[in-house]
């Protein structure tokens, strides 16, 4: 059971690193999305104060398995913190490979394809 403190602690640091890298944070929280692209749920982007933050939960009035999330992104959020905020949305069960791999896409600039997904996703 102590691996799960681990990982535990180490999803906050990972939401709480910052960077003082000049990118485009929201543009690259959109990129990261449609790499895990959340089955059935409708995903809002904004600016955030302290530090990526993901709330999630159920669509009333839709199907059981309709989700709502609100991703927010501070101004000095590093490209790990969002990656990682976003793949709090995935649903697969590898977590750390899947971390790797999104931040390996991202890193150099892709636009993914349309048939292109996160193994896991639905």
């Amino acid at each position: 059971m102590p691996r799960i403190e681990i990982e535990r602690i180490e999803q906050a640091e990972d939401l709480a690193e910052s960077s003082t890298e000049s990118f485009d944070r929201i543009a690259f929280a959109e990129r990261a999305l449609e790499l895990v692209r959340p089955p059935r749920t409708t995903v809002a982007i904004c600016e955030g104060a302290r530090q990526v933050k993901v709330v999630s939960g159920r669509q009333w009035g839709k199907e059981p398995d309709a989700r709502w999330a609100v991703v927010s992104v501070p101004l000095d959020a590093s490209r790990r913190a969002i990656a990682a905020a976003v793949l709090g949305l995935h649903n697969g069960t590898s977590r750390a490979w899947a971390l790797d791999v999104l931040m390996s896409s991202l890193a150099g600039g892709l636009r993914p394809s349309s048939p292109a997904r996160m193994p896991g996703a639905a």
